[in-house]
């Protein structure tokens, strides 16, 4: 038996796209003409290939997520999968019982009412009638659409049927489970009962593959991430690489999206962000390290005009340290040339060993002004924070950006990934199962 759930072998898709419907016409009828009398024959449409040459494996009970800008042919992938499409090239191999959920309300009659689409639906995903006579009660309460079951579903809201449809499929138990972006219609708490339905059934040893532009979700639900762009697959690999490289070249592209944006005002003064107003900063204080850019030169981008050429996780005592216990106080030092004259934000994020950010800021969640920076000139930019994180490898990330529209874009001038990377010793007495703890103060009463 082989350990493969999903096999895609050079797999591609092309399209033909037509000026006119006239071109579609000439195209059914003119080539033919043209062999007949000796002509070669002209081409009316030129193509377009949704998917080109993609080829990976997913063994059974993984879970993958497929992520990409709009257009880059993640969902012309699923449908390949799921058989509802014909690859012009390459091949497909399945192994197990495979639940899809496509597209809103797919495999639906709008004619219907809930209850017979879900007999229908479960009928199409191999469950006999008695099996679903058990799980109709479960199915209708995770679809949480109350008297709508015995209604049409012509009448249901994108909510509702989007609800449906993956009630249908999550509790048919499948071998696999493949879901397009159908969730992201869903209210805030579906979406939660999504997530745990995911969890459950991938702890049940089912394969899950799913399409999301999450970037948080595809972290913290998938072993492994595809990054699909213009049909093509960048980059197969874990899904904390796979997602790190989609948001760099975002961020790239956003860069020069708004390379013609005007800048926020400017601050009226110059600062670091540890509380005190500078002007310079002493040449002798200030570090740069050859060895750092070295390590890093992998994991930077960014459009330029600023530099971080170091940073320092420090104690109390200013001491560089690389193991921290747990709640303990430290300093984020932040060493950094400029290249311009300007405004720039200095951040910090600190992530789990799954890239998740659990911890940062930036100069305006720090209650700062922008840093004023000039050309050549020289900044040391000082944090101070705790760390009341879970026990394990976290890493810390560096952004100089300047800020666009506040609180919603910003250029990318240096972004270095894995700037830090620390351990975070184990709380003493009891052991935390959340990433961070924050003290708590509780009441119990008896009745």
């Amino acid at each position: 038996m082989t350990d493969i759930a999903i096999r895609a072998t050079h797999l591609s898709k092309c399209y033909h796209i037509y000026s006119t419907p006239h071109d579609r016409l000439k195209q059914f009828m003119a080539p033919r003409l043209q062999r007949m009398v000796g002509m070669q024959p002209k081409q009316y449409f030129h193509e377009f290939w949704a998917l080109n040459d993609v080829s990976f494996e997913i063994k059974k009970g993984e879970t993958v997520g497929i992520i990409g800008r709009n257009g880059s042919g993640k969902s012309t992938l699923l449908q390949l999968l799921c058989g509802t499409l014909t690859p012009t090239n390459g091949q497909v191999e399945i192994n197990g019982r495979v639940a899809a959920l496509l597209e809103l309300g797919s495999g639906f009659n709008p004619e219907f009412t809930g209850r017979e689409n879900v007999y229908m639906n479960a009928a199409v995903l191999g469950l006999s009638r008695e099996e679903v006579q058990e799980r109709f009660d479960d199915i209708a309460a995770f679809a949480d659409i109350g008297e709508f079951i015995e209604q049409p579903v012509k009448t249901y809201s994108s909510g509702m049927f989007v609800r449906l449809a993956f009630a249908v499929n999550i509790l048919s138990n499948p071998d696999i489970m493949i879901v397009d972006e159908a969730l992201a219609v869903g209210d805030m708490n579906f979406q939660a009962k999504c997530m745990t339905a995911l969890t459950r059934i991938q702890e049940r040893g089912a394969t899950v593959l799913f399409v999301s532009h999450d970037v948080g979700a595809l972290k913290s639900l998938c072993s492994r991430g595809i990054y699909l762009d213009h049909g093509q697959l960048k980059k197969i690999g874990t899904a904390a690489d796979v997602a790190e490289q989609y948001v760099r070249v975002m961020r790239e592209e956003m860069n020069v999206d708004n390379a013609s944006l005007k800048l926020v005002d400017k601050p009226t003064k110059t600062l670091a962000i540890k509380g005190e107003t500078v002007d310079t900063v002493n040449s002798d204080d200030f570090k740069i390290s050859t060895e750092f850019e070295k390590r890093i030169a992998a994991f930077r981008y960014g459009d330029g005009g600023a530099k971080i050429t170091f940073v320092e996780l420090l104690d109390d005592h200013f001491t560089p340290i690389n193991h921290v216990e747990f709640n303990q106080s430290v300093f984020i030092r932040i060493y950094f040339e400029s290249t311009f004259d300007g405004q720039v934000s200095c951040n910090y994020y600190i992530a789990d060993d799954k890239k998740n950010f659990i911890l940062g800021t930036d100069s305006q969640l720090a209650g700062m002004p922008l840093i004023s920076v000039v050309k050549g000139g020289r900044y040391i930019v000082t944090y101070k924070t705790r760390l009341p994180l879970q026990e394990g490898h976290h890493n810390i990330k560096l952004e100089i950006t300047i800020p666009l529209i506040p609180n919603m874009s910003a250029t990318f001038l240096d972004v270095v990934d894995d700037a830090v990377v620390f351990n975070v010793a184990r709380r003493s007495g009891n052991r935390l199962w959340a990433k961070v703890f924050i003290e708590n103060e509780c009441d119990v009463k008896s009745c």
